[in-house]
């Protein structure tokens, strides 16, 4: 059997699997992004050998590749569902199911490749732009950008720096183009392979001190303490005692012994229901007058609708303000079309039965005379759509409760998200889990300050502010459709002046 036949073979379903399943190692917290260098070249190979294969059976190479892909890289989700036996039962369909749905956009776009396009010269830039766009697409419709390509260079600041300008889908663009382009040197002769190498290199090189340049930036640091709190507690305990977590809280956090000034950041999911008073007798005494305290927790209003809240406390427990989360985990949070499907019984992942309403709009928060972006969880994962509204903001605090991954590798794939965030919208995240990685990042995305998935800690920390706004952070997402745009262009002007195809 020669190497071609039995890449033709139906042996090669269970290498498109098995490549996927290989990528995955190159995403937090292993970063083995050298994988991205042979698997796309190979999955290219690999295409271009069945170019004769019907569109049906390019759908079902992609839906293999990616879910091979998914599988090994979001297993972690079912985690959530060991907390309540109710749910349990749910777990096959968190680990075979949601990648399976994930998968389909990716046999969409390997149909599309085979079906409206050529293996021609424009075969790794066509390729690079489909798979690109089914990643931006599939984030949008199913609001879950999580483990995008480019996340595999995420250990890499230098590299990352360009996001300030054109932001995480339009590097995931480049990303997959640069880990593609290795496939031009197949068959090729030498000269050709020499200038290809030359081409990548430069394209590479010029990133990279792109990079170096902007990590030199001068950065204004402003005297606001922040404190983050890492309590690390079970979450049973923290479901079935609320009081005495928040005063385990204290204990760690030493209000007495900080600035006047200090701003507390304690993580998601800290008090059940907070209403104008409940938390009045626990503060009592063991704060400075000016300090506030920032905490996740229920709240309800008269209609008796639930949220998931971002709430700012005074040194007295009273209520100053809150934000109340946008961006819902589907079945986490809220049962989807619930009304329609009441007779099923459905129960959402966290505790109690009745969805979470959705907040009205993303708000600025003022604290002690500085504006605060609030995130509450996985809304950090939203790339260009953080400030929704354009308002101006100082600084991003970021709380979430990561003990629903039980400290596996979705701890530091979620954590990877806010060094993004912050290199596209050129601000300062604080961060603050009760499990997981909780951290001080500036806005080059340098993580100053951070704890271990398994600590009970406490740091503290100013924040530092860049000169001006990024470019990414004024036009959004918009960067990426201009890219697409343009590398169509590009074709067509190769095409039409130099009698490329």
């Amino acid at each position: 059997m020669d190497f071609e036949y039995f890449l033709k073979s139906k042996l090669k379903l269970f290498i498109f699997l098995f490549f996927g399943f290989l990528l995955s190692f190159s995403l937090p917290p292993y970063n083995y992004f050298v994988l991205g260098f042979i698997i796309f070249p190979s999955i290219l190979y690999l295409l271009k050998t069945n170019e004769l294969d019907k569109p049906k059976d390019f759908f079902i190479y992609g839906l293999l590749f990616a879910y091979g892909y998914f599988i090994s890289s979001l297993y972690w989700i079912s985690y959530s569902l060991d907390f309540d036996p109710e749910v349990f039962i749910l777990k096959p369909l968190a680990i075979f199911f949601l990648p399976l749905i994930l998968s389909l956009f990716y046999g969409l776009c390997f149909y599309i490749l085979r079906r409206f396009f050529k293996f021609n010269y424009f075969f790794v830039l066509n390729f690079s732009i489909l798979v690109s766009l089914t990643e931006y697409l599939r984030s949008y419709f199913t609001g879950f950008s999580w483990n995008l390509f480019v996340y595999s260079l995420s250990t890499d600041l230098h590299s990352l720096q360009i996001l300030n300008i054109i932001g995480t889908f339009s590097l995931n663009f480049l990303v997959i183009f640069i880990f593609s382009f290795p496939y031009l040197f197949v068959k090729k002769n030498n000269i050709k392979i020499l200038k290809r190498l030359f081409v990548l290199l430069v394209i590479i090189s010029m990133n990279y001190l792109y990079g170096f340049n902007r990590l030199q930036s001068d950065l204004k640091t402003v005297d606001q303490e922040i404190v983050v709190v890492q309590p690390n507690e079970d979450l049973i305990k923290i479901s079935t005692d609320p009081k005495n977590y928040i005063k385990n809280i204290l204990k760690i956090s030493l209000p007495l012994n900080r600035n006047k000034n200090a701003i507390f950041l304690w993580p998601e999911g800290s008090y059940s229901y907070v209403n104008g008073g409940n938390l009045k007798n626990i503060f009592k005494n063991q704060f400075k007058n000016n300090q506030k305290i920032i905490l996740g927790a229920n709240t309800k209003d008269i209609q008796g609708n639930i949220y998931n809240s971002f709430v700012v406390l005074n040194s007295k427990g009273d209520v100053m303000n809150l934000y109340n989360k946008i961006h819902l985990v589907p079945f986490g949070e809220f049962i989807p079309m619930e009304n329609m499907i009441t007779f099923l019984n459905f129960k959402k992942v966290t505790f109690g039965y009745q969805s979470f309403s959705r907040g009205k709009s993303r708000k600025v928060l003022e604290i002690n005379k500085n504006f605060i972006l609030p995130l509450i969880c996985y809304e950090v994962i939203n790339t260009g759509l953080l400030n929704i509204n354009k308002k101006k903001f100082d600084i991003i605090f970021n709380i979430s409760e990561d003990a629903w991954f039980d400290r596996s590798i979705g701890t530091y794939q979620h954590y990877v998200h806010s060094i993004f965030r912050s290199i596209e919208e050129g601000k300062h995240i604080f961060r603050s889990t009760n499990q997981g990685i909780s951290a001080s990042i500036n806005p080059l995305g340098v993580t100053l300050k951070s704890s271990l998935p398994d600590e009970k800690t406490v740091f503290s920390d100013s924040y530092q502010v860049l000169n001006n706004n990024t470019p990414f952070s004024v036009l959004g997402n918009l960067m990426f459709l201009l890219f697409i745009f343009v590398s169509f262009l590009i074709q067509l002007f190769l095409k039409r002046y130099f009698k490329l195809s």
